[in-house]
């Protein structure tokens, strides 16, 4: 328990009022819990005439009936404040907990998302959240007040007989054991339940997400079957948790049952020896049921409490990570981008035993559009991701304006280009909405100016809805032209200082790129644009053009000039223009 209120100091800390007078609520209710059987045992008395007293009307009346009726409302008001007050803090926490976990995934780097697949990500955002958000509120304020009421009780069973009071405590004390043992076997077998959990999740939004591939290749019964077994594995584990958890909570029962029995043995002895009178029996037994109640909540409350070690530990585990992309102490405000230079500019992978770049000297002017070509794997778009800070840099030797890319603020640099990856991720919104993001506050007409700079406004007439249709999980419904396309007019609509097409005509016949490239150079005239092509017509029109051949620069020049040196580039053009644009590069 300790363990998990360190994990969440950073809640706790700066809401620990909340905390406290939700406990202050308890311990009202710890002792207004102890007044209905005292009334009960004053009533008991009068009955009995112990010790000569007389049951009278004013005494039913004003000593016993309406004490123990304002008690009883006072004991309703208070519980009602205290579940209030625990119901806000825990929505406060799984607030708190989602915001943290989306922040963090917001600074995090590539790196991180190859580690952690998002199936995982979403298990631990939907599964352990929920787990630890109870678990912080909820669970540890019961536990903390079940135990508040515990010692309360107990010190009035011991006003009353404390022999009594210490035979009915000695059972109960194996609940504590029997939650010791249960302690190892809960954890160790829960974080199995998770992983198996993050593991369905995984499958099931590969599944979803590569639909149009399994039905390509009639693989719907496999990838059924798949999701299928995963769904048993986690069904089976999760059994085993409820198993081990449903034989251990009726032992708690029968230990409180072994109690209640020595209560009324022992009492009944004491009785009959005169060591207690029979009001302060029953009195004892009301506040045993008080005792007892809370002991067993305990007990059920810890058991469930040892998953949220494990499920904070996996939560940690996303707060706790570092990017490798570490912003200056202090970076300075970046207004434009005139100039982005290479300077013997050399990366490698942090997995890799090579360098991915070597030694790259390249300059971009302001309002020219420069090519990139080169091999598969030649480091183009590792070149591009450089750029926008995907990737950390441990060389100073690119430069904005002049300044080391360090010095700026990353959001400044990502504000002022616009980058289209190879990868189309789209959101699941409509056609509209997903153009919409590209810019803070678009007007509708800036909207459509972007369709139709992206050669998109052909395709609305034969989507379902026009802008409105829903482009389903990762843009499914619409083809890998459509989907480049709707991201090249989000980067259009962002209108940025650069704009950076990372391949991202590859899926586009001749026609639709040449329309695009015509764009560029007439929209774009005057601004940076770097194009990574596939098909070197991409890039015929550029300014400058580089070729890279295993992370360096082998030729660079206008096309002519490349042409002219009938290397690489162009024997790739002919080739290329022989198979009418396709080629393997």
């Amino acid at each position: 328990m300790f363990k998990f209120i360190k994990s969440m100091m950073w809640y706790i800390k700066p809401n620990w009022w909340r905390y406290v007078i939700i406990l202050i609520f308890g311990l009202s209710i710890g002792v207004l819990n102890l007044l209905p059987a005292y009334y009960i045992s004053l009533l008991t008395k009068a009955i009995a005439k112990e010790g000569g007293t007389v049951l009278t009307e004013n005494m039913l009346i004003y000593d016993i009936f309406i004490p123990f009726m304002i008690s009883i409302f006072a004991i309703y008001i208070v519980s009602t404040l205290q579940r209030i007050c625990q119901n806000y803090l825990t929505t406060s926490i799984y607030h708190a907990l989602n915001r943290k976990y989306i922040e963090k995934i917001m600074e995090s780097d590539a790196e991180f998302f190859e580690k952690y697949l998002t199936g995982d990500l979403l298990a631990r955002a939907l599964g352990d959240m929920k787990t630890v958000k109870f678990s912080a509120g909820t669970r540890l304020l019961k536990i903390l007040c079940e135990s508040i009421t515990v010692i309360v009780t107990f010190v009035a069973l011991c006003i009353i007989n404390v022999k009594l009071a210490f035979l009915c405590f000695l059972p109960l004390t194996f609940i504590f054991i029997s939650n010791l043992l249960l302690k190892r076997k809960v954890q160790k077998n829960w974080l199995i339940v998770r992983i198996k959990h993050s593991n369905l999740s995984n499958k099931v939004l590969e599944s979803i997400t590569n639909v149009k591939t399994v039905r390509a290749f009639s693989k719907e019964k496999e990838d059924y079957n798949k999701n299928i077994e995963f769904s048993n594995e986690a069904y089976e584990i999760e059994k085993k948790n409820v198993k081990i958890i449903s034989i251990f909570q009726p032992l708690f029962v029968f230990i409180v049952a072994i109690s209640t029995c020595i209560c009324y043995a022992f009492g009944a002895y004491y009785y009959s020896l005169g060591l207690i009178t029979i009001s302060l029996l029953i009195q004892f037994l009301m506040y045993l049921n008080l005792f007892q109640s809370p002991l067993t909540n305990i007990g059920n409350l810890i058991s469930n409490f040892y998953q949220s070690l494990i499920s904070i530990d996996r939560l940690n585990e996303i707060y706790d990570s570092k990017s490798e992309i570490i912003e200056s102490s202090n970076p300075i405000e970046l207004n434009n981008i005139e100039s982005i230079e290479f300077k013997d500019f050399t990366y490698h992978y942090k997995n890799d035993d090579y360098d991915t770049l070597k030694s790259i000297n390249f300059k971009i002017e302001a309002g020219k559009t420069y090519g990139i070509v080169g091999k598969t794997a030649s480091g183009k778009s590792t070149l591009v991701r450089m750029l926008v800070r995907q990737l950390p840099i441990d060389d100073t030797k690119l430069l904005i304006n002049g300044k080391s890319i360090d010095n700026y603020r990353i959001k400044d640099i990502r504000s002022k280009i616009a980058y289209v990856s190879q990868e189309h991720i789209l959101l699941s919104r409509s056609v509209y909405d997903n153009v919409k993001i590209g810019s803070k506050k678009p007007t509708e007409k800036d909207i459509y100016e972007a369709i139709k700079l992206a050669d998109f406004e052909k395709d609305i007439e034969n989507l379902s809805m026009g802008l409105d249709t829903i482009v389903g999980e990762y843009g499914v419904t619409l083809s890998g032209g459509q989907k480049q396309r709707l991201s090249i007019a989000r980067a259009f609509l962002k209108n940025s200082d650069v704009l950076v097409l990372d391949d991202s005509l590859s899926a586009v016949d001749g026609k639709t790129e040449a329309n695009i490239i015509d764009t560029i150079n007439t929209y774009r005239k005057n601004k940076t644009n770097i194009i990574v092509a596939h098909r070197l017509t991409a890039v015929m029109q550029a300014n400058w053009i580089i070729v890279l051949d295993n992370g360096k620069i082998v030729e660079e020049g206008t096309h002519k000039m490349l042409m002219d040196n009938k290397k690489w580039y162009y024997k790739q053009f002919i080739s290329q223009q022989m198979e009418g644009g396709e080629a393997n590069v």
